[in-house]
């Protein structure tokens, strides 16, 4: 087997320059496998988690702009907050769900690509539910109770009040008597007490307060009382009276009828449409959606806080191994540089000491040793050789 001592110099030189180099691609390579490692995880948290998240919370703001904008409108019935629901949906939710469409495939957690498809779903029925509630907004069928109020009721007492200022008239056309006072006196108190009951549902259809609705409860008692003594009193009438309270008893009961029925609708949650449907349906599918996206961004921010840790944990590595390769390199570099120098060096001082004795004469018994089979081992077997010869030499020339 060929022993290190017995390589030639150059290509010991050689074997020294390429175990250096095999070392520095150590380092190299083990270096690039690091740095594409953390490349690949940057380019995970640049392309796919960063971009999640943030599409994530731009739907969120979407959401949360177009229900604003949706309350705005039914509240003011401004046009612009239409122009604000439509730009959320069109600048913030649909684009920030193509951009989780793109990014879905990439995904790796399969829980997300579930959560996107059950958003996708609700996120059909919020922009259903939202039109359904503009589209009624702003038209009196969004609020049955009022659409009775003026269609029905408010005609209605106008035409009561017209009805008895008729009847009232005629009784000032006869002969006074205490009983048609009374009777005067009872139709304006049936005027007076329709009137006030008509006018406290009306304030109790705009702001819920109970004390109208049992006002207006209780005038039209009242009202019922004063008609049934009023009843007692038809024989007084004329005959243009009686059936003016025909008509009269028509009215009453059209609007006894539309005042229960508005303070029914207004007494339950479907008042106002609008309202009911965005508390009942858009609402409640927004927070679900909401819930959903928060859950997914819980999770990219988690993720994306692993893959930092792990940049930095490689990151850490990296340097750490950088710093062992680079001692490791320094000292198996020295002791190989130490070695072939050595190997080199100390047969040629062997030389020079012992061509020094030479030249002082000193050489008979000096001989240099020859360990290696390369040029320094067959230098010194010459040299050796020649000492042998000078000595043959000289001891021939003092025989003679």
């Amino acid at each position: 087997m060929l022993k290190f001592q017995d390589l030639k110099i150059g290509k010991k030189v050689g074997l020294g320059f390429g175990i250096i180099v095999f070392i520095l691609m150590g380092v190299v390579l083990s270096t690039i496998q690091q740095v594409r490692t953390m490349e690949k995880i940057t380019k995970r948290v640049v392309d796919l988690r960063t971009p999640t998240a943030h599409a994530s919370l731009m739907m969120l703001n979407g959401i949360n702009h177009s229900l604003a904008s949706l309350r705005a409108w039914i509240l003011l019935g401004d046009p612009k907050y239409k122009e604000g629901r439509a730009q959320a949906w069109t600048e913030q939710i649909d684009p920030s769900l193509a951009e989780m469409h793109r990014l879905a495939p990439h995904w790796t957690e399969a829980e997300n690509q579930t959560r996107l498809m059950a958003i996708e779903k609700e996120m059909d029925a919020i922009k259903n539910f939202q039109q359904k509630i503009e589209d009624i907004a702003q038209t009196p069928e969004n609020s049955p109770a009022r659409k009775i109020l003026f269609e029905t009721a408010e005609p209605m007492g106008k035409n009561i009040v017209s009805i008895v200022s008729k009847m009232m008239a005629m009784e000032m056309n006869v002969q006074i008597s205490p009983e048609r006072n009374k009777v005067i006196g009872i139709l304006a108190a049936v005027e007076t007490t329709a009137s006030l009951a008509l006018e406290r549902s009306e304030e109790f259809l705009m702001s819920g307060k109970q004390e109208f609705k049992n006002e207006s409860l209780e005038n039209w008692r009242k009202n019922k009382a004063q008609m049934e003594e009023l009843q007692k009193h038809k024989s007084l009438f004329t005959e243009q009276q009686s059936k003016l309270y025909k008509t009269l008893e028509i009215s009453i009961e059209k609007l006894s009828s539309s005042l229960e029925e508005i303070i029914r609708i207004r007494s339950g949650d479907e008042w106002n449409l609008a309202n009911h449907w965005l508390e009942t349906q858009a609402a409640p599918t927004a927070s679900k959606v909401k819930a959903m996206l928060n859950e997914m961004t819980k999770l990219q921010e988690q993720l994306l806080e692993n893959d930092v840790a792990e940049i930095s944990s490689r990151t850490h590595f990296l340097i750490t191994l950088l710093i062992a390769l680079f001692f490791a390199a320094a000292l198996i570099s020295g002791l190989l540089g130490a070695k072939i120098t050595r190997s080199i060096s100390q047969p040629i001082k062997d030389i020079g000491e012992l061509a020094s004795q030479l030249a002082q004469g000193k050489y008979r018994k000096k001989r240099l040793p020859s360990h290696a089979e390369n040029e320094l081992g067959v230098l010194s077997t010459s040299f050796n050789k020649l000492l042998d010869q000078i000595q043959d030499d000289k001891s021939t020339h003092i025989k003679k």
